[in-house]
């Protein structure tokens, strides 16, 4: 469920996206353009075992997995400004069973990702060859659906989501096929503000072991690849 915040910061981002691609997008160089794409998804930890006498031995990460999504990309020669939507789905499982854990699945997390990415293209000697850097800032609304047994057992209600501030940077590639379409390959790291202190937070799970908070800012990385059409 979204708080009234959670919704403002997405909205806010939103409206920043589209005022900043119509600005872009009023010169007689630029090109509109849109991108479905498609990639993987390098996942982290979320919580390390919480042992005084043995600490980290086991931890609680998503697992690697498939994401998806789009861009609006207004651009110039030399650059240009995009919103970007992702979603990713990934499970979340214990890894280095202790003794007495007997499954590894705790859940599934969904996350909606809403970006706003400044791109710089660097033209090489191959015209229909751009590289190009980026760096962007968004949200991550996070949709958490612990399996119901576990609930159960530990006497916990069903885990509610959050919107988190991330920010992003990466390298690509982008190859025209022809005027209108052009292949986009890209690379980046992404990084998010948990708002818990490491170690602050902490996890216990039915068979009687805790976890705390690996850090308050979660790494993951995505490799993707998309095709753009030009809107104009």
């Amino acid at each position: 469920m979204f708080h009234r915040k959670s919704k403002l910061a997405v909205l806010a981002v939103t409206f920043l996206s589209t005022v900043a691609i119509v600005s872009a997008a009023s010169g007689q160089q630029s090109r509109l353009e849109i991108t479905p794409f498609v990639g993987y998804n390098v996942a982290s930890d979320l919580y390390n075992s919480f042992s005084a006498t043995n600490p980290g031995t086991s931890t609680v990460g998503l697992e690697n997995g498939l994401i998806w999504g789009g861009r609006l990309t207004a651009s110039s020669p030399h650059g240009g400004v995009e919103f970007a939507y992702s979603r990713t789905s990934t499970d979340v499982k214990i890894k280095n069973l202790l003794q007495g854990q007997n499954r590894d699945h705790v859940g599934k997390i969904d996350i909606d990702m809403y970006d706003l990415n400044f791109l710089a293209y660097q033209p090489g000697m191959n015209p229909r060859v751009t590289p190009f850097g980026e760096i962007g800032f968004g949200w991550s609304v996070t949709h958490p659906k612990i399996d119901s047994d576990l609930l159960a057992a530990s006497g916990s209600q069903s885990v509610e989501g959050n919107t988190l501030f991330n920010f992003n940077f990466g390298l690509g590639l982008k190859v025209a096929m022809n005027e209108k379409l052009s292949t986009r390959f890209e690379g980046r790291w992404r990084i998010t503000d948990t708002s818990i202190t490491t170690s602050s937070g902490f996890w216990c799970d039915p068979f009687g072991y805790c976890y705390s908070y690996a850090s308050d800012w979660y790494n993951s990385g995505e490799f993707i690849a998309g095709v753009s059409y030009a809107i104009r």
